[in-house]
């Protein structure tokens, strides 16, 4: 087996440690989006979609590892000695890895609890301005005689004083 194999799977760990730090930063700057007095939905909309794109990197990286890993396992459990030191490395990376996946999943699950908060209070709003407006066209159409059901208000009244 050539040793470019082996340079190949370190170099996709590497890799992947390196978006999982660009996760891990877009989690913390969506944290700081969710805790703004009014959260930009938009700005949160963007951040999502950017950690959607590290997502996918983090697939490809996935599969990339795991084919190469595929046709060479065999040589690196048959000759460890040989590829000792590129072994260690791999740990290292898959241990620091695993890590920062822990960590992003966490963020994740936070920042998830928060948008819902956030998206159940934006209802909430909603739900009453709705309302207000309900009670805002009631009371003017109350104003100009007409009552709800569409029909003019002088017509239950008696005329005679």
């Amino acid at each position: 087996m050539k040793n470019s194999y082996v340079n190949i799977l370190i170099k996709s760990l590497e890799d992947k440690d390196k978006v999982l730090d660009e996760v891990l930063r877009e989690d913390a700057e969506q944290a700081k989006l969710f805790k703004e007095e009014e959260p930009d939905l938009e700005a949160i909309r963007d951040s999502q979609d950017r950690i959607g794109v590290l997502a996918e990197k983090l697939d490809k990286l996935n599969d990339g590892f795991q084919s190469v890993y595929d046709r060479v396992s065999g040589e690196l459990k048959s000759n460890k000695d040989l590829y000792k030191e590129e072994i260690k490395r791999m740990q290292e990376l898959i241990t620091r890895i695993t890590g920062k996946a822990v960590k992003v999943e966490a963020e994740q699950n936070r920042n998830k609890a928060e948008a819902e908060k956030v998206f159940k209070d934006r209802r909430k709003s909603l739900a009453a301005q709705r309302n207000k407006v309900g009670k805002i066209n009631l009371y003017a159409s109350q104003m100009h005689g007409i009552t709800p059901m569409g029909q003019a208000e002088a017509a239950f009244l008696d005329k005679k004083k």
